[in-house]
């Protein structure tokens, strides 16, 4: 399932990565949309139940479900 994570804009993205990885997000190679002047927006792919999951981590990182449309052609 695809992800969009909102971190604080000078997060160290690569350490990042890898505290995510540790519950099953993969951070997609795009860049980071910036999201006013303290946060950008990330990509990821993970579970369904990711944002139980990064909570647990104490991660500054909020998680909401990405946009994934199957128009059936």
């Amino acid at each position: 399932m695809k992800w969009l994570l909102t971190v604080p804009a000078d997060a160290d993205l690569g350490g990042l990565a890898a505290r995510l990885s540790t519950v099953g997000v993969t951070l997609l190679d795009v860049a980071p949309v910036p999201l006013g002047d303290d946060e950008v927006v990330v990509q990821g792919e993970g579970p369904a139940d990711l944002a139980a999951r990064v909570a647990d981590l104490g991660l500054p990182v909020r998680v909401n479900p990405g946009s994934e449309f199957d128009l059936g052609f």
